[in-house]
């Protein structure tokens, strides 16, 4: 079973001498774990404040469990849909591209060579389904609570993802130590 092959956006440029390694993108099941927990959530409180409420507070009772129950999961799951598409994970041998597009365009790129530490992040529904989060850090990394200033986020084979991009920065300390 061959997997499809993801595209690299436009505005992504690669130089001549750049060779594309790996083109990542997000599962969707990634987005709709966090989604689903959310929403649940959201639906207890919305249930219990329903029951809690006085009778003469009804007129505002119904529409609120119109909009959370029927027409927030649609806005939840099918603008989260269109979120996670918008995700591009590019490893090349020389850098690491992480592309967002979703309203507006969040590009950021690390060189191999200023990594210094990967970290990998399963929970446990990422380790049933075999996705996770890859973080490359570099030296003066202010490391935000779970890494999301610049992390490879809810992609398949995360061990993969990191022993990729291990060899890659491995083979950078090489180069830099012959010359």
């Amino acid at each position: 079973m061959s997997e499809k092959q993801v595209s690299i956006p436009r505005e992504v440029v690669i130089a001549p001498n750049e060779k594309v390694l790996m083109v990542l993108e997000r599962h969707y099941i990634s987005y709709a774990t966090i989604a689903t927990t959310s929403l649940i959530v959201i639906w207890v409180i919305t249930a219990g404040a329903t029951f809690a409420a006085p009778p003469e507070y009804g007129w505002i009772v119904f529409p609120i469990q119109v909009f959370v129950f029927p027409v927030l999961p649609v806005l939840v799951y099918g603008l989260g849909y269109i979120y996670v598409k918008g995700h591009r994970y590019i490893i090349t041998n020389e850098r690491i591209i992480m592309f967002r597009k979703f309203i507006g365009i969040l590009m950021r790129t690390v060189t191999h060579d200023k990594i210094t530490d990967i970290i990998v992040n399963q929970g446990p529904i990422g380790r049933l389904l075999n996705y996770g989060r890859v973080s490359p850090i570099t030296a003066g990394m202010i490391m935000p609570m779970g890494a999301t200033i610049f992390s490879i986020s809810g992609v398949k084979n995360p061990y993969e993802v990191r022993d990729t991009i291990a060899k890659l920065v491995e083979e950078f300390k090489q180069k830099g130590a012959e010359s």
